[in-house]
C-alpha cells in the first residue's frame, strides 16, 4: 500500500509550482474523492448556474404567513446573487403540499414526498420546507431538535443530499423551524441571517476562519476586523439572543465570502448582467511545506491587502483566506478500518495538493494591489459540521512558528506563487522504523518505543509474541512536539493480525478504528483478549484518516504478563514475581479480582505478595487470574489460571533481597537472598539445597555468582532460618536473569537485573516565582544535566507545562557544554490562584520543575520597606520610599497594582499640651498608580513644596485589602 501510494506522488511533485497558478482555492465546502467520481480533486459547484428554490406552501408559523416567510427566503437568497459570480438563486414555485414530519405521502410512510426527494432535482433543485410545528426537524434529528433552546443551531437546517458523478451538486433540502419564530420581528430577521448563511452551505461554500479574534475575543477585535470577518464564519459570536446583533451589516457578503463565490461560479466574460469575475482582481497561491518537502495541510493562509491608488497603506488585517491542502484526498482510509471509505471520500491522492493553497480573487483597483502572507493554525473547534474547509479529520496544530512572507505588487489581472513557511517546523526525513506488513519490527523488550508516522499514507507494523491464555494491551498515545499528548495531531488507530494471517486483510484478531477512545489525552487503547494457544501477532499503528506527517510523533506500550514465579504457592500464600512488558510504577496486581500488595516494579517485573488463600477467596488446587491494572491509563493483562495455591508437599521459595542493578567490575552492595519455607509457608527450612544459576540475559551481558569464583552457579545450603544468598559481581553490560531454585521441590525464584545506570540528574535553578494575578511575566529558566557528577553535554532536552496560557520557547533542543539548557517562559496574563509547573526533561525521563504562582488579590499585602517615617529639616532632599508588595506569606509579588495617595499639609508644629491640634492646610495632592517591579517593590517620590516646612502623608492600597502608610516630616 505505502508503496504504491509514494510512486504516484513521486510523479507529480516535479509539476507543483506549475501546477498552482491554476488551482482551484477560496473555500469549497465539497470536493470529488477516488471513490464514485471520474475525477478526484475538484470542487463540487451545481450543475446549474440557475439552482432554483421551491417554498412549502404552508404558513412558517402562527405569526408568520406563507407570503412573510418568502419574501423573508427571497431576501435571504438575493444576496448570494452578484455580479462577477455566474450563480443566481431565485424562486422557482411552491411545492406541491405542505410538509410535516408525521405526513404521510403517495400511500407510504415516505421521510419526504416525491416533489421534495432528491431524485426529482430536474425539477426542484433546493426544496425549502416551512416546518410549522417542528415535526420535520425533529423527525430528522431526534425529538426535542425543534425546541425553542436549540435555534442557536437548529433554527435552519440543510443538507446537500445528491452528487453527480462528474462532481456537480444536483439536490438539497433546506428547513425552517417554524418554532422559532412568533411575535418578535428580531426573530424572522434572525431566521434571515441563518437563512443567508445556509445558501452559502448550499451553494458549494466552505466556513473560513479569517480574522477568527473576532470570534475568539484574543486579541479584541477592531471594528475594521469586524466589517470583513466573512459572512461564512463557522460558529457566531453569541452576544445576546439574536446572533445577526454581533454583525456589522449582516446581509452583506464580504471580500473572503466573494473570493469563495466567485471560485466556485466565475464569470469568464461579460454579458447578460454579469460582469468578468477577473477585471480589477489579482490571483495568489502556494504551498506550505516542512522541510522534508512533505505538505503541511490544515494551515489557514490569511492575505493582507494594499489596493495601489486606494490604500494609504497596508490593511493591518487579513481580507482574505485558504486552507492548505484543501484539494488533498481527506480520508484515504488505513490497514485497520479499510481503505478509501466512498462515503467519506473526498480529495485527489496527489502529494503536491498536500501543501497547496490559492486565493484567485482578489479585488483591486485599476492599479493592481501589494499582497503578502500570515499562516495560523486553524482553530481546534472547526471540524466536523464546522470544518473551515473540506476536512473531515480532526484539526491538525500548525508544526512551527509563522514567518511572514515577502511583500508583492501586482498589477489589476496578474498572479504570484508566493512562498509562505513555518519556522522550526517538525523535520524528519522518514526512515520507515516499523517495517512492513510483510516484515514487521519486533517490539521492544520492555514493551515500551517512541516513533512517528512520518510520511503520508504510511503505517508502523510490529509484531509481538505472547503466550496462550493471556488477554494483553496496546497503546498508542500521539504526542505533539514538546513531546506532550495531544488530540491536534495524529489520529491512532491499532489492528492486530496473527503473524500467519494473509496480509492485505482486515485485521483477525482485534481492532480499534476510532481514535482517542482512551481516558488519557490523545490515546488510543486496545485490549486483546487471550487466545487458547501462543501466537506471535502483527500489530499496525496507522493514521484514522491514512495521513502521515513528520510531527505525527508517538509513544507506544504494550502492556503484557507473560507469566508468574512461582506458578504454586502453600495456602499462606507467599512472593510471586510477574514478567512482561510495558509496566511501570503503580501498576496494581490483582489475584482472583482482589488488589494485593505490590513491593516494586521495573518495565519487565513486578513483585508481589500473595496473600492467604482463604483472603483472595480461592479453592485449595483450583487455579486463579493474575492480573495487572494500569489505573492511570485503564490498560490492563492477565494470565488466566497462573497461580494455584496447593497443599501438597513443596518447600515454598520466597525472594528476601536482590540489587536492583549491576554495575560492571563491581560487587553489588545488595546480595541475591532467598528463604525456603516449609509447605505451610511459615516455617523456615533448615538445610535446604539451593540452586543459584543465571537462567538467561541480554546480548554480552554476564556476571558472576560469588560463591564459585565467578562461575555462572552454585549451589548454597540454607541457614538456621532457611536463608541462602551469594554475592553478584557485573562482567559485561546488560540485564541479567538470575535463579535460585531449592533443588528438591523445584521451586524457585527468579530476578532480573539491569546493568547500572549511571547516575543522571537534572535541576533548575531558579527560585519559585508569585506573580500578581492578571499580570504578563517573562523568565528564563535554566536547568543543568549532569552524569556521573559531571555536566552532561547535548543531553536532548523537552520542555512542558501544565498551564495553557504559558508560552515556551526553548533556546536549543539540547543542553550547551556546560550541561546546562535555557527556556523562555511567557504569560500575558496568568489566572487568579493558579499553580503554573514548567517542567524541563533530559534523557527524556530524568526531570526537574519550576512553579508560578498566580496570587489572587486577596492576598496582596503592601508594607513600607523603607524610607517612611523620615524626619528633615528645610532644604534636605527625602529619600525614595519603597513600598513592597506580597502575597501575606512574605513573597515578594512582582506584577501588582497599586494605587498612591500623597498629600502635603503645612507643618504646624507639635500640638498644644491641652486642646485640639490646628487643622494644617492642604499645599498639594497628587494620585497614581504604579506595578511592583521583578522585587514587588513599588518606588515613591514624596512631593515637595520649595521653601515651606510641610509633612507629606503617603497611603497606598493593592488588592482587595492590602493598605500601606508613610509620612516624611519636613521641618524648619
Amino acid at each position: 500500500m505505502r508503496g504504491a501510494r509514494q510512486s504516484r506522488r513521486a510523479m507529480v511533485v516535479a509539476g507543483l509550482m506549475l501546477g498552482a497558478a491554476s488551482a482551484w482555492a477560496g473555500g469549497p465546502r465539497f470536493i470529488t474523492g477516488t471513490s464514485g467520481y471520474t475525477t478526484a480533486g475538484v470542487p463540487m459547484a451545481w450543475y446549474t448556474n440557475a439552482p432554483m428554490y421551491f417554498t412549502d406552501p404552508g404558513d412558517l408559523s402562527a405569526t408568520v404567513t406563507h407570503a412573510q416567510a418568502d419574501a423573508m427566503v427571497a431576501a435571504a437568497a438575493m444576496v448570494w446573487n452578484i455580479p462577477t459570480a455566474s450563480v443566481t438563486l431565485a424562486k422557482g414555485g411552491d411545492l406541491a403540499e405542505h410538509v410535516m414530519g408525521n405526513g404521510t405521502y403517495g400511500g407510504t410512510d415516505n421521510v419526504f414526498p416525491a416533489d421534495v426527494e432528491a431524485t426529482n432535482y430536474l425539477a426542484v433543485q433546493i426544496p425549502v420546507i416551512y416546518d410549522s410545528d417542528g415535526s420535520v426537524i425533529d423527525m430528522l434529528l431526534g425529538s426535542g431538535a425543534s425546541g425553542a433552546g436549540e435555534c442557536w443551531k437548529n433554527g435552519v437546517v440543510e443538507s446537500v443530499d445528491s452528487f453527480g458523478s462528474s462532481g456537480t451538486i444536483q439536490h438539497a433540502v433546506i428547513v425552517l423551524n417554524g418554532l422559532c419564530v412568533g411575535s418578535e420581528p428580531e426573530q424572522l430577521t434572525q431566521m434571515q441571517y441563518q437563512l443567508t448563511r445556509v445558501f452559502g452551505r448550499v451553494l458549494g461554500l466552505a466556513w473560513s476562519q479569517l480574522n477568527d479574534n473576532v470570534f475568539t475575543g484574543t486579541p479584541v477585535a477592531t471594528a475594521a476586523e469586524m466589517a470583513v470577518w466573512p459572512l461564512m464564519h463557522p460558529i457566531d459570536v453569541l452576544c445576546g439572543n439574536y446572533t445577526y446583533q454581533c454583525m456589522q451589516n449582516a446581509f452583506t457578503l464580504r471580500p473572503d465570502d466573494i473570493n469563495s463565490l466567485v471560485t466556485l461560479y466565475p464569470v469568464g466574460s461579460s454579458g447578460g448582467g454579469k460582469t468578468q469575475s477577473s477585471v480589477n482582481t489579482v490571483s495568489v497561491n502556494g504551498a506550505v511545506k516542512f522541510g522534508s518537502q512533505q505538505g503541511m495541510e490544515l494551515v489557514d493562509v490569511e492575505v493582507y491587502r494594499w489596493i495601489i491608488g486606494q490604500d494609504s497603506g497596508w490593511e493591518e488585517y487579513p481580507v482574505y483566506s485558504s486552507t492548505v491542502g484543501y484539494l488533498f484526498q481527506q480520508n484515504g482510509g488505513n490497514p485497520v478500518s479499510g481503505g478509501e471509505p466512498a462515503s467519506e471520500n473526498a480529495g485527489a491522492d496527489i502529494a503536491a495538493d498536500e501543501s497547496v493553497w490559492s486565493v484567485p480573487y482578489i479585488a483591486t483597483g485599476a492599479q493592481g494591489a501589494g499582497l503578502y502572507l500570515g499562516i495560523q493554525s486553524i482553530n481546534p473547534l472547526y471540524w466536523g459540521d464546522y470544518a473551515a474547509g473540506p476536512y473531515q479529520r480532526p484539526v491538525i496544530t500548525m508544526s512551527g512558528s509563522v514567518v511572514g512572507s515577502e511583500w508583492v505588487s501586482l498589477p489589476a489581472g496578474g498572479s504570484a506563487t508566493i512562498g509562505a513557511a513555518s519556522n522550526n517546523a517538525a523535520f524528519n526525513w522518514c526512515q520507515y522504523p516499523d517495517g512492513e506488513e510483510t516484515n514487521p519490527t519486533t517490539s521492544s523488550s520492555t514493551g515500551w518505543w517512541n516513533e512517528s508516522l512520518c510520511a503520508a499514507d504510511y503505517t508502523g507494523w510490529r509484531k509481538t509474541a505472547v503466550n496462550a491464555n493471556t488477554s494483553w494491551t496496546i497503546e498508542v498515545a500521539a504526542l505533539n512536539e514538546a513531546g506532550v499528548g495531544s488530540l491536534q495531531k495524529l489520529q491512532p488507530v491499532i489492528g492486530v493480525w496473527n503473524e500467519t494471517d494473509p496480509t492485505g486483510t482486515l485485521p483477525t484478531v482485534a481492532s480499534e478504528a476510532a481514535a482517542m477512545n482512551s481516558m488519557v489525552l490523545g490515546m488510543t487503547q486496545l485490549r486483546v483478549w487471550a487466545a487458547a494457544s501462543a501466537s506471535t501477532y502483527r500489530i499496525a499503528i496507522a493514521d484514522q484518516y491514512g495521513a502521515g506527517r513528520p510531527d505525527f510523533n508517538y509513544t507506544a506500550r504494550i502492556l503484557y504478563a507473560s507469566g508468574i514465579s512461582p506458578a504454586t504457592l502453600s495456602e499462606a500464600g507467599g512472593q510471586i514475581t510477574i514478567s512482561g512488558t510495558g509496566f511501570q510504577t503503580g501498576n496494581e496486581v490483582l489475584i482472583h479480582g482482589v488488589a494485593v500488595m505490590v513491593s516494586s516494579w521495573t518495565s519487565t517485573q513486578i513483585v508481589a505478595t500473595a496473600p492467604p488463600m482463604a483472603m483472595v477467596g480461592a479453592g485449595l488446587g483450583t487455579a486463579v487470574d493474575v492480573e495487572v491494572l494500569d489505573a492511570t491509563t485503564g490498560g490492563t493483562t492477565d494470565i488466566a489460571s497462573a497461580l494455584t495455591y496447593d497443599a501438597g508437599t513443596k518447600d515454598v521459595v520466597a525472594l528476601v533481597s536482590a540489587p536492583a542493578s549491576l554495575e560492571t567490575g563491581d560487587v553489588a552492595a545488595t546480595p541475591f537472598a532467598v528463604r525456603v519455607y516449609k509447605p505451610d509457608g511459615v516455617t523456615p527450612a533448615v538445610g535446604a539445597t539451593v540452586a543459584f544459576v543465571v537462567s538467561s540475559s541480554g546480548e554480552g551481558a554476564a556476571l558472576a555468582i560469588g560463591c564459585a569464583a565467578g562461575a555462572q552457579g552454585c549451589v548454597v545450603t540454607t541457614s538456621a532460618t532457611g536463608q541462602a544468598a551469594v554475592s553478584l559481581r557485573g562482567v559485561a553490560a546488560g540485564s541479567v536473569t538470575v535463579r535460585g531454585t531449592e533443588v528438591s521441590g523445584g521451586a524457585s525464584v527468579a530476578v532480573t537485573i539491569a546493568d547500572a545506570d549511571a547516575a543522571q540528574t537534572v535541576t533548575i535553578g531558579a527560585t519559585t516565582q508569585y506573580l500578581a494575578a492578571g499580570a504578563a511575566g517573562n523568565w528564563g529558566v535554566s536547568l543543568t544535566a549532569t552524569q556521573d557528577g559531571a555536566a552532561a553535554a547535548g543531553v536532548p532536552v523537552a520542555w512542558s507545562t501544565n498551564s495553557i496560557g504559558f508560552t515556551l520557547s526553548p533556546v536549543t533542543p539540547a543542553t550547551a557544554a556546560n550541561g546546562t539548557e535555557e527556556v523562555m517562559v511567557q504569560v500575558r496574563s496568568i489566572v487568579s490562584g493558579s499553580t503554573n509547573v514548567v517542567t524541563g526533561c533530559a534523557w527524556p525521563t530524568v526531570c526537574a520543575s519550576w512553579t508560578v504562582y498566580g496570587v489572587a488579590p486577596s492576598q496582596w499585602m503592601i508594607t513600607a520597606s523603607s524610607g517612611g517615617g523620615q524626619s528633615l529639616v528645610e532644604g534636605v532632599t527625602p529619600a525614595m520610599v519603597m513600598l513592597l508588595v506580597t502575597d501575606g506569606a512574605g513573597h515578594s509579588l512582582p506584577g501588582a497594582s497599586v494605587n498612591v495617595y500623597q498629600t502635603v499639609y503645612a507643618w504646624e508644629g507639635a500640638c498644644a499640651a491641652n486642646g485640639v491640634c490646628a487643622s494644617a492646610p492642604v499645599l498639594m495632592t497628587a494620585q497614581g498608580t504604579a506595578v511592583s517591579n521583578g522585587s514587588g517593590i513599588v518606588s515613591v517620590m514624596p512631593m515637595e513644596v520649595l521653601g515651606v516646612a510641610q509633612v507629606v502623608k503617603i497611603a497606598a492600597s493593592t488588592g482587595t485589602s492590602g493598605f500601606a502608610t508613610a509620612s516624611v516630616v519636613v521641618a524648619p
